[in-house]
């Protein structure tokens, strides 16, 4: 424990002490996230914070790791460094979503060719193991949708962060267990270097990360992801680590996502038109405020990890079908709503949306 806590520390002070300097460069360089009619914030804010996330992280990693970590995480540095000069360019001058694609598709196939690949689908459509050229491309298509999934989900105070935090820390646990301490290092270095931001994250908001921190979430957490079914090669004929428990750690983004694309598609609008549509949106419209969304949204991510604990022994298809059945269930308009007249009530308050405390 001592091994990844002391790094965890050291990602942490060293992500607080960057972004405080980087929000007095901010407001010398008029470094702030723009403002527009989908944005909650109406004061300019620092952004680019994901530097601080960056370099919290990897000098972290590289001060604690063994000699072992650079050979065997060399691409998975690589990766990194492409994609967080991705999300700087893109806050500075906007790359455009074609370019940003073939960029991810490009880390995606660098992992890939160091050995980080999906090479089973565990039972999902009755497919086990899959032939190389279909874990390059299962990889890359797992890579470019969790990366996605949180630049997208990263739109109130606090939450891609939180997200990010929990959800490594708990991929630094699996690792600790199974005895994956190099990947267990990066995991709880991530989580330190994710807590150090959202001290000046959390609303209200002091700076943003921008896709400079976003891209670079996503991304870690799909190595993270893949390394963890990865474990379960180590040891043939015995599942080391559920992949249900895998898909309910990325379930919220991901099922976010593909809502969101799926809205987009029914109502005559492209997947990748910017809108109001997103899971944290609909919950805000019901008058929380964003911390307490952020909340409300990590609630309902442990939730689905504890029922993927659960049902660990139940058929991957069928836990599929119930977590998206729950997800359809849970994650409305119409629940959040009543879930608000109770939030409300409890406040000792008559019900009034704009009432509700953030």
């Amino acid at each position: 424990m001592i091994s990844v806590i002391l790094p965890s520390i050291c990602a942490c002070g060293i992500t607080l002490l960057l972004i405080s300097y980087w929000i007095k460069v901010c407001h010398k360089w008029n470094l702030f996230e723009s403002l527009d009619d989908r944005k909650k914030h109406k004061h300019q804010i620092p952004t680019m914070g994901g530097i601080g996330i960056f370099a919290g992280i990897f000098i972290s990693f590289l001060l604690f790791g063994q000699e072992s970590v650079f050979y065997q995480m060399r691409f998975v540095l690589a990766s990194s460094m492409i994609l967080f000069f991705t999300g700087f360019f893109d806050d500075l001058i906007e790359i455009s979503a074609s370019k940003k694609l073939l960029i991810q598709i490009s880390a995606g196939l660098l992992i890939s060719y160091g050995g980080m690949r999906i090479q089973s689908l565990f039972g999902i459509f009755g497919i086990e193991e899959i032939p190389v050229w279909g874990q390059y491309l299962t990889t890359v298509i797992f890579v470019v949708l969790i990366t996605n999934a949180y630049n997208l989900v990263d739109g109130i105070d606090g939450l891609a962060g939180s997200l990010g935090m929990v959800s490594s820390m708990v991929f630094g646990v699996i690792f600790l267990l199974q005895n994956q301490t190099n990947l267990a290092l990066l995991s709880f270095c991530m989580s330190g270097a994710l807590f150090g931001f959202l001290i000046y994250n959390f609303h209200p908001a002091k700076i943003f990360m921008g896709d400079t921190g976003s891209l670079i979430i996503g991304f870690l957490l799909s190595v993270q992801a893949i390394n963890c079914l990865g474990i379960n090669n180590l040891n043939p004929g015995a599942l080391l680590v559920s992949p249900s428990l895998v898909a309910a750690i990325l379930f919220v983004p991901v099922y976010d996502v593909v809502r969101v694309s799926m809205i987009r598609i029914l109502t005559g609008y492209s997947p990748f038109r910017p809108d109001r549509n997103h899971v944290h949106h609909m919950i805000m419209s019901q008058g929380f405020g964003q911390r307490v969304t952020t909340m409300i949204i990590l609630v309902i991510n442990t939730f689905f990890v504890a029922l993927s604990l659960i049902f660990e022994n139940l058929n991957i298809n069928l836990f599929f079908v119930m977590t998206i059945c729950f997800g359809m269930i849970t994650i409305n308009t119409l629940v959040m709503s009543h879930f608000a007249t109770i939030w409300g009530r409890l406040g000792g308050r008559v019900y009034n949306k704009r009432a509700i405390p953030a």
